[in-house]
């Protein structure tokens, strides 16, 4: 890259990018305009051309890889896995994360969160409650994305239990399951 210093009277003018950047998503749009014309017409089909999703009414599949919407794992027993160490809140750098814990009637389990709320509207989620969690507690691997409307911050603020059933759905419905229950809840809302 060119130091203001050394570039010339004319690339300081920037016109030749400006040009360029025009060049190419005019071309672009050519390119795509006449493939979805010869799609239409049955012609080449073995070119791709770049299309819209229409969300919701289609969706793309989230890769495996893709920071999703968290949820607490459970035990066997259907108890929550946390042992309240609080080690994903003192990492999170959005401070987001509100752990209260309490003692556990068992004996022999020290404690657990009686209170476990993650605040969406404050999360970045950036995954590093996942990767301070000992106890593979915290996942954010639901494959859905943060909720996007509700009336209030409260709206927002995810409990311990809707983080438990985000669990219990995977786990019943599989991958998909969250997401096409999240949609049906959008279009509840919208009635």
């Amino acid at each position: 890259m060119k130091r203001k210093e050394d570039m010339t009277w004319w690339e300081r003018l920037y016109l030749p990018e400006i040009v360029r950047g025009l060049l190419v998503t005019t071309s672009h749009f050519w390119r795509n305009l006449a493939l979805h014309a010869l799609h239409a017409v049955g012609l080449a089909t073995d070119k791709r051309a770049a299309a819209t999703i229409q969300y919701p009414e289609e969706r793309r599949r989230y890769p495996d890889v893709y920071r999703g919407s968290h949820r607490l794992t459970l035990k066997e027993d259907g108890s929550v896995r946390c042992t309240s160490c609080f080690l994903c809140a003192t990492a999170c750098p959005a401070n987001c994360i509100h752990i209260e814990a309490g003692e556990h009637p068992d004996p022999q389990v020290e404690k657990f969160p009686v209170r476990y709320e993650i605040d969406t509207l404050r999360c970045i989620y950036c995954g590093m409650c996942v990767e301070a969690c000992p106890c593979d507690a915290i996942r954010m691997d639901t494959y859905v994305h943060p909720r996007i409307w509700g009336y209030d911050r409260q709206d927002f603020i995810e409990s311990k239990e809707v983080l438990m059933q985000r669990s219990r759905t995977l786990a019943e419905g599989g991958r998909d399951s969250l997401m096409v229950q999240m949609l049906e809840s959008y279009q509840d809302a919208d009635r």
